[in-house]
């Protein structure tokens, strides 16, 4: 008996299906390629509950004449390529032929479009890879308006696997936004429920459509153009400054060609030049438009056409360095650093135990720097110092405890670390791990408790914030609460903090670590929560005065596990009188 049969023509489109259609946001960015590779300049997109129930795209592109409304919807059909041969040579946003036979697989679908030149409009109707008869149909005018109802009608499966409608919309806003940065001269239009999400006009120029689009402040962007004419790359650049810090890697845009893509290879060049600039534990915001020989790019790698394989990556990646690091290097901005307010209240008549008037901070340079926020330290790694560092059994804890409470306060190094002297050892304190434990601990108990201690600001605190986050906000408002901020919308790119919790020196890029982090929302990740929110509130390389130093020691002294950070990195090392005895050979 056989046991190999041929699929039936409905079961391959369900499976086709899935390759390219994978939830709400993928319908949209294939819909959208195709209006813009038919020269759209206004492509307008609204959804229903997500786009799980209503995907509507609308554009003034050349539209599509009555004899190819059937092959739309036949897989493989398509008017980007005709032969093996344009595989090499592909300039289009698709090429494949299988979005639309893919989504009428899935989903009713119906197209009505008016052809330049032309004065009839046709429609036609698809429903789970089942065509009708094209039909006129009247229209405004020119271009195409596509309509997307119940998506996975037909496969509950992959239905019951998409996320809440909000969720949903920050996935089409994450396909969505290339586009807009992508081409500056065209109109964009995206609406959820009714409520308009992005309306951006044509821009002069691609500096202005970033800024307008990701809400950054236009002056910390900085623009660039350069070309290895040998090799065939041209390169066009628009880099956030050091002013531009994001908690992920979110606003970061490759396009090669006129395509969004991915790249680990250029995406790891670029960020490692940002180190120059930017400490561990933040990440720039840039788009590179990269243009190379079609030849030497290959984009059917996947249906999806993000991924592609360039040749000469390594030339290319020597390139970017070059032309990154030279734009920071000459044009980039200085750090902006608002004032704070002290890392801790103390009264003014506290005097410093035995210590040095807060005006005498000795080993301080004249400038700050920017310092690194601490990492977990790999397993393979050794800690510095480690012969000196303090790790101390639950019997010697209590005595190491009140050695360090009637430790001297005798200066600080390089607005990092906090010099303390007892007896015969001095005690070096990383003021960011000491802060960020004292902090952990705190909004810790406090989540536990279910009462944050808030600050209720008489002057509400402005946060900018993307449409992605903005869209995270509107889903996590609530949550939020819980942890001590309360908001109010401004409009669709800004917030209005009116309390967040105490202590917190950068509420804004806490609020933007929270809404970034995936699973905020989940129950019981209270530990979890104040780990993200304590790491993004503490500025590493604050100048603290000598009173602050001193009560932080304090506040570190009280915490349940004073000796490592929330990382696992130690807070503090200690130096003994013998230490200097052999290095200055005194033994």
């Amino acid at each position: 008996m056989a046991h190999v049969h041929v699929l039936s023509s409905d079961v391959i489109a369900r499976i086709a299906a899935g390759e390219v259609v994978e939830r709400p946001a993928s319908v949209v960015k294939e819909l959208v390629e195709n209006a813009l590779d038919a020269g759209a300049t206004y492509v307008e997109v609204n959804l229903k509950e997500g786009g799980k129930s209503l995907i509507y795209i609308k554009d003034n592109g050349s539209g599509i004449v009555r004899e190819d409304l059937g092959l739309l919807f036949q897989r493989h059909a398509t008017s980007k390529i005709t032969s093996a041969e344009d595989l090499e040579q592909v300039l289009s946003l698709g090429f494949r032929g299988e979005a639309l036979y893919s989504i009428g697989a899935v989903a009713e679908v119906n197209v009505k479009s008016l052809a330049t030149g032309l004065k009839d409009a046709w429609e036609i109707d698809v429903k789970g890879g089942v065509k009708e008869a094209a039909r006129p149909v009247a229209m405004a005018g020119q271009g195409t308006e596509i309509r997307v109802k119940e998506l996975f009608f037909n496969t509950p499966a992959r239905k019951k696997f998409l996320k809440s409608d909000a969720s949903e919309v920050e996935q089409v806003l994450n396909v969505f936004m290339p586009y807009v940065l992508l081409y500056p001269d065209r109109h964009f239009i995206l609406t959820h429920n009714g409520r308009t999400l992005v309306d951006l006009a044509p821009a002069e120029n691609v500096v202005e459509r970033t800024a307008a689009a990701l809400n950054l402040d236009a002056r910390h962007l900085l623009s660039g153009e350069g070309a290895l004419l040998q090799e065939g790359f041209a390169l066009r650049l628009v880099l956030g400054d050091i002013n531009i810090q994001r908690p992920r890697r979110d606003l970061q845009y490759l396009f090669v060609n006129g395509r969004p893509v991915q790249s680990r290879t250029v995406l790891f060049h670029v960020n490692d030049v940002y180190r120059l600039v930017m400490s561990e534990g933040v990440h720039p915001a840039f788009a590179i438009f990269l243009n190379v020989s079609p030849a030497d790019v290959d984009v059917n790698i996947h249906p999806a056409k993000r991924e592609v394989r360039i040749r000469q990556e390594a030339r290319l990646g020597g390139f970017l360095r070059t032309q990154i690091e030279q734009l920071l290097m000459t044009r980039g901005g200085a750090k902006e650093i608002p004032a704070r307010e002290p890392l801790f209240p103390f009264p003014s008549d506290v005097p410093i135990s035995e210590g040095v008037p807060a005006d005498k901070m000795i080993f301080s340079p004249g400038q700050s720097s920017d310092i690194p926020l601490c990492r977990p330290r790999p397993q393979n790694e050794e800690p510095v110092f480690s012969e000196f560092v303090a790790h101390f059994d639950q019997q010697r804890e209590s005595s190491l405890k009140d050695r360090l409470l009637r430790a001297r306060f005798i200066g600080t190094f390089a607005h990092k670390y906090h010099l303390f002297e007892e007896g015969q050892s001095l005690f070096v304190v990383d003021q960011h791990a000491a802060q960020e434990r004292v902090l952990f601990e705190k909004f810790r108990r406090q989540l536990a408790a279910g009462a944050v201690e808030v600050e209720r600001l008489l002057t509400p605190v402005v946060v900018s914030l993307t449409r992605q986050e903005k869209s995270a906000f509107d889903r996590l408002e609530d949550r939020l609460k819980l942890f001590g901020f309360e908001a109010t919308v401004l409009d669709e790119g800004a917030i209005a903090l009116h309390t967040l919790p105490s202590d917190l020196s950068d509420p804004a890029q806490v609020v933007r670590a929270l809404l970034a982090d995936d699973d905020l929302g989940a129950p019981g990740n209270t530990d979890v929560l104040a780990r993200r929110a304590c790491r993004a509130s503490v500025m590493a390389g604050d100048r603290m005065k000598a009173e602050e130093s001193v009560h932080q020691l304090k506040h570190l002294m009280a915490c349940d596990d004073p000796f490592t950070c929330p990382h696992g990195r130690p807070v503090f090392v200690e130096l003994k009188t013998s230490f200097f005895d052999r290095h200055f050979l005194r033994t």
